[in-house]
């Protein structure tokens, strides 16, 4: 069977539509992926790369106005490389027998597009076009790649019109014309149009000759685009679109082959998500992300060094600095740096001693005004109960000022807020109704939050938990929540002196926080981060990606728990790699969009074969290595808090007399997590078999084409009928990485490989991995 394909290139220049740049780029020059991927199974993924030629009449050219992509013709848009198979038929979906996947509804009053049995040309399916009343160009659509320009081709569809009034219908191409109009009812009819490619691209229409009245309908199916003057008989197969690049331009050069007035050409390289990732402003600790995500007005974590005498904003908005200010008298102390605040931070937090419970010192700024529900919070630690520690209020300090103190209660050592306004004040023990029993005076780091309605309805959040009911404060809050423009911790007093004198917080208090909005945030995911919860590496791969806004896809399961993170000051790219190190999976960016996948390291367990190659499907000559280089005996995980645990295989070291020694620190959460991957790296390297290293494949020279450009990383191809000097007469491989070249009327894969047969693993209920000590071997 004869086998065609096409690059297909695009560029999101306005971050939003794909801009189709296929007819400019240079593919006689050749596109070339050199890397995705890693070349063994030792290596750290790397950045995957692409590069290719455009031809460029202006519209590559950065700053250059009259571009038609001004002034987007910029460093880091998204480019994707995708490639087109087909054999004869050009449509991604010609049957609908899976759905009207591809098709679109265009016009502005767009037709319904459905699936449906009723009328059936071929197969089991078609697609059911319902046309609504008027509109101007209402068509169903779908979009041709892999045109060649100057090239004749036809488009041909099955369609069937009802008796009755719907309109008959016609095929066309946007931007040039339309073929003749069906004129049959009641049976399916053969419509066609003739076209001459004027790019790389076009879009196929069904649309109605005359207006449409709601309800008219049309019955498509058996559509076809394929070379020539006329319709040939239908091909069910359809065309194939591939992705095999997806990342961002890192420049966009404008040179001249040939001198000034020779062509003007621009060579772009490309980079994937690993690069972006790796490029980025290092990550604060998870804490700080967790607070910073929830997008707060103003953030202090107070972490400052010894010196200083006032606490910075971090929330980005610019609030006024807390500064240090003496509350009644003289004395007590406000230590920068004296104590920590939660352990999981890596940061200092201020010491608060007051000289006495009405003398000392305490910290405020005054912030923006703004109205509305307010939400405040903290972390705070204290042996001492009966303590104001927060409060928010206006700057007035007189009769008729506004405020709202956090205590904690002297009786159990809960929490308790205080309204005032004027001279007017209630109070509520959240220790009581709302049920948070938590007893914040223990000696330990809690988080403490509250959000002020502006109905007067106080509720709050312990340690990640919400309250289960409020209180409701009434005018005493809702006529003082939108007069509140000053946030004060550690030392106050009430603002009109008539309820209680000061009484000043001991303790320690870090990572205030302060926003305006209607709803409490869900505090679950900083509570846990602060608080020194461990997580498994697939939870730790989504909360990074979700506090990065990335998206992601997990492959596997694990039960691997990995510590809390202590410190920030790692690029997003490194936070990642240390997952996939103490998961001993992998971490790598999508090919199908800009999105990071994470391997576990159970997805290769016994992993199915997804292509099978014979001699005549691959390319080069053969290579089996053997040497030591993936060879590992001794292997030690050093864990921070924990034990440093050392494997050896010592039959491989008296097999070969050598120690091949290596380790890893990395924060594992458990020493039994830690071991695990000592003893899974030395099964692995103690005695690796002989391996092919690379296997290339002329992609169009072979009929497994579309089982070959599904391969990604970690699948298995099996190599059989191998000559009969080979190690094996079969070799099962997984994919480490590939290089890949596509030029005119070539395209061609080199994939890395390591053996598949260290991934056989003992598996329960699994025919032929259940065999315990026969075929296979424990996973970890």
């Amino acid at each position: 069977m004869a086998i065609n394909f096409n690059p297909i290139v695009d560029v999101l220049f306005d971050g939003t539509n794909w801009d189709i740049i296929t007819r400019y780029v240079k593919v006689d020059d050749g596109i070339n992926i050199p890397q995705r991927g890693r070349e063994d199974n030792q290596d750290e993924i790397q950045t995957g790369s692409m590069s290719l030629t455009l031809l460029n009449d202006g519209r590559f050219t950065p700053g250059l106005a009259s571009s038609p992509h001004y002034p987007n013709v910029i460093k880091g848009k998204r480019i994707r490389v995708r490639v087109v198979y087909w054999s004869t038929n050009m449509v991604t979906n010609p049957t609908m027998e899976a759905g009207t996947t591809d098709w679109a509804a265009a016009g502005t009053v767009v037709p319904v597009l459905t699936q449906s049995a009723t009328h059936v040309q071929a197969g089991s399916q078609a697609m059911l076009v319902t046309w609504g009343t008027g509109g101007t160009g209402p068509a169903a659509q779908t979009v041709v790649h892999g045109l060649e320009i100057g090239e004749h081709y036809t488009a041909s569809a099955y369609v069937w019109v009802p008796a009755g009034g719907s309109p008959a219908v016609r095929l066309g191409v946007t931007g040039l014309s339309t073929g003749t109009a069906s004129s049959t009812t009641g049976a399916f009819q053969r419509v066609t149009y003739s076209f001459t490619a004027t790019n790389t691209t076009h879009t196929l229409q069904v649309s109605p000759t005359t207006a449409a009245t709601s309800g008219h309908q049309v019955w498509v199916d058996s559509v076809q685009v394929e070379k020539g003057a006329a319709a040939t008989t239908f091909s069910a197969t359809p065309a194939q679109v591939f992705t095999r690049f997806d990342g961002y331009v890192n420049a966009w050069p404008t040179e001249w082959n040939g001198g000034i007035n020779g062509i003007v050409e621009t060579r772009i390289t490309a980079s994937d998500l690993l690069k972006k990732l790796g490029g980025l402003a290092p990550m604060r600790s998870l804490l700080e992300e967790e607070m910073l995500a929830l997008k707060p007005d103003a953030y202090y974590t107070l972490s400052e060094d010894t010196d200083a005498t006032s606490a910075g904003d971090t929330s980005g908005h610019g609030q006024q600095s807390m500064k240090v200010y003496q509350v009644s008298g003289a004395g007590g102390t406000i230590a920068f740096a004296a104590d920590d605040g939660p352990g999981t931070d890596d940061l200092p937090a201020p010491r608060f001693t007051p000289f006495s419970l009405g003398q000392g010192k305490g910290l405020r700024a005054d912030l923006r005004a703004s109205t509305g529900t307010v939400v405040i919070a903290c972390w705070l630690k204290t042996n001492l109960a009966g303590r104001d520690f927060l409060q928010i209020c206006n700057r007035f300090t007189g009769v008729g000022g506004a405020a709202f103190v956090l205590n904690v209660d002297s009786a159990d050592g809960t929490l308790r807020g205080t309204a005032y306004l004027g001279e007017d004040g209630n109070s509520g023990d959240y220790g009581g109704g709302p049920g948070l029993t938590q007893n914040l005076a223990d000696g330990k780091n809690h988080l403490v939050v509250v959000q002020l309605r502006d109905t007067g309805s106080v509720f709050a959040n312990v340690d990640g938990v919400d309250g289960v009911a409020g209180f409701a404060f009434g005018s005493v809050v809702s006529d003082a929540v939108d007069l509140y423009d000053r946030i004060v911790a550690g030392g106050f007093k009430d603002p009109t002196g008539s309820f209680s004198g000061a009484n000043l917080f001991d303790g320690v208090l870090s990572h205030i926080w302060v926003k305006r909005m209607a709803s409490m945030p869900d505090w679950t995911f900083a509570f846990s981060a602060g608080s020194g919860q461990t997580e498994s590496t697939t939870d730790r791969f989504l909360r990074l990606y979700g506090l990065l806004g990335l998206t992601g896809t997990v492959r596997g399961s694990t039960i691997t728990q990995i510590s809390a993170q202590v410190s920030g000051g790692k690029d997003p790219l490194q936070a990642f790699r240390d997952v996939a190190a103490v998961e001993a999976g992998l971490i790598f960016a999508s090919r199908d969009g800009a999105s990071l996948v994470m391997e576990c390291r159970n997805f290769r367990y016994n992993l199915a074969s997804s292509v099978t190659l014979d001699t005549l499907n691959f390319q080069e000559d053969l290579r089996w290595s053997d040497d030591d280089q993936p060879m590992i005996n001794d292997y030690t995980t050093r864990r921070d808090g924990g034990a440093d645990q050392r494997v050896i295989n010592q039959a491989s070291i008296d097999k070969y007399e050598t120690v091949y020694a290596d380790g890893d620190s990395q924060p594992w959460a458990t020493d039994d997590d830690a071991l695990a991957v000592s003893q899974w790296t030395v099964a692995n390297g103690a005695d690796p078999p002989p391996r092919v290293t690379n296997v290339t494949v002329k992609v169009d020279a072979t009929d497994l084409w579309a089982s070959v450009l599904g391969l990604d990383i970690s699948h298995v191809i099996t190599l059989d009928d191998l000559p009969p000097e080979s190690p094996l007469p079969t070799a099962r491989l997984h994919v480490e990485g590939y290089s890949e070249t596509i030029t005119v009327g070539s395209h061609t894969i080199t994939f890395n490989t390591s053996p598949a047969e260290i991934n056989d693993v003992w598996q329960l209920g699994v025919a032929g991995h259940s065999e315990l000590g026969a075929t296979t071997r424990f996973g970890l």
